[in-house]
């Protein structure tokens, strides 16, 4: 539940940033390049950002546990190496 309205959050400020910087553009606030290179970068952060919360990551299939004698070979340093 917490992670839903973070998320919601996320997309009204990113929204409302847009149309801010939107709105500075038509009244010549800031040169529209900049209003168009930021606007993009919020559609590309949005994007990004349902694909990561809406899609599923995948797992780690079953068969995927290294022989043991490329676990012995490792040069893993890390806890799980041991």
């Amino acid at each position: 539940q917490a992670g839903t309205i973070m998320a919601c959050l996320v997309w009204l400020l990113m929204i409302y940033s847009a149309v801010t910087v939107t709105l500075l553009t038509i009244t010549d606030g800031i040169p529209p390049v900049l209003g168009m290179i930021y606007c993009f970068f919020v559609v590309m952060a949005l994007s990004s950002h349902a694909k990561t919360s809406l899609t599923d990551p995948g797992t780690v299939p079953q068969n995927a546990v290294p022989m043991e004698s490329q676990r012995r070979d490792s040069t893993s340093h890390s806890m799980c190496g041991q």
